[in-house]
């Protein structure tokens, strides 16, 4: 991993939790996270603290900030703090009910040292400065959420996506940051265009209903229009801008900006396949069972494990509800033979 890109992310969690990331940082934070997604738990993590005692935790945050400031920022190497903070087992009391959710590493200590540092030279320096122009929602493995934006937009947001927004949307312009999957019902305004970023392509419309998807670990970025009409900028080497029409899907092969093609929108059973998710519904169109499986992990928040080689080659074509994956598994299982167990979260195919 590039260090000065390691340093520059532990430098942008603590400006994101500490209120002082700009859009276009945290722009530059999704595309480091993405690239490099072994930070994203705690990324994840750290913006949603549950600490018991506010005071409690800002008496900690001021006497340890305070102690490593120096340390950090004034010439000794990062890696030598983090040292010290490990073999002196140095932890704030209130961060000791978190210890159950993740091991005290050395990348840990740096983004914590950092958070505290930012937060509290935020507060002492900067008294009556505006914190973070932003608004962000996250919804989790097996969870799926629906907002109303200010300017009458709405959004229902896949699982395991993000989508943030300025404080300030809607006074001068329109513009969200997507990492996942969502699909909008967009507010018609002629006078404020309607953006959407990611990190392959900004999407730009007055007033249309479309689908977008382009989750970090997928090797392709879709987005499918259903009305209206949308632009498509595709962020890369050589910039390109593509408009789509109603009914058509753009499917864009992520590391091949030259490897894009246009194609219809699914109607199967009378069921859209790219938007059947926004009404609790999966639906496969020549599907790899990895694939499916794929979804199925992110839909229920299970892993799923192929011990069967045959099974792991089978394609599929349905739609199915979404209620339970054993339902979805019970069905796939009549249309070709297999097995699985499920324990917990954990369903292994055999």
């Amino acid at each position: 991993m590039d260090k000065n890109e390691e340093k520059r992310i532990y430098d942008l969690l603590a400006l994101k939790i500490s209120g002082n990331l700009s859009v276009k940082e945290l722009q530059e934070l999704e595309h480091l996270l993405s690239k490099y997604p072994g930070f994203r738990f705690l990324y994840d993590e750290l913006i949603k603290p549950d600490y018991d005692n506010d005071a409690a935790m800002e008496h900690a945050q001021r006497a340890y900030s305070a102690h490593y400031y120096s340390k950090i920022y004034l010439g000794t190497h990062i890696s030598e703090t983090v040292d010290k903070v490990v073999e002196k087992n140095i932890q704030p009391s209130f961060l000791k009910k978190k210890t159950n959710w993740i091991v005290w590493s050395a990348a840990a200590a740096v983004i914590v040292i950092a958070l505290f540092i930012f937060r509290y030279f935020a507060s002492e320096n900067q008294a009556g400065a505006v914190g973070t122009n932003l608004n962000e929602m996250i919804t989790r493995k097996g969870s799926k959420s629906r907002l109303l934006l200010p300017d009458g937009t709405t959004v229902v947001l896949n699982a395991d996506s993000k989508i943030s927004y300025s404080k300030d949307f809607n006074e001068a312009s329109r513009d969200v940051i997507l990492s996942g999957e969502a699909f909008f019902e967009v507010a018609p305004n002629p006078a404020r265009p309607f953006i959407v970023h990611t990190e392959k392509a900004d999407i730009k419309v007055l007033g249309t209903a479309f689908n977008v998807r382009d989750y970090p670990e997928d090797s392709k970025f879709e987005t499918s229009l259903i009305h209206g009409k949308v632009e498509v900028n595709m962020k890369g080497r050589e910039p390109k801008s593509i408009f789509l029409k109603p009914s058509q899907k753009l499917v864009v092969v992520k590391d091949m900006e030259e490897d894009y093609h246009l194609t219809r929108v699914t109607e199967l059973d009378s069921v859209v396949a790219e938007t059947s998710w926004v009404n609790d519904k999966l639906t496969f169109v020549d599907r790899s069972f990895p694939s499916i499986a794929s979804e199925l992990e992110r839909q229920f928040n299970v892993t799923i494990e192929f011990k069967n080689e045959e099974a792991a080659k089978y394609r599929y074509t349905g739609v199915f509800d979404d209620n339970r994956v054993e339902d979805i598994l019970d069905i796939l299982q009549i249309i070709k033979p297999f097995k699985y167990t499920v324990t917990e979260n954990n369903v292994i195919i055999y």
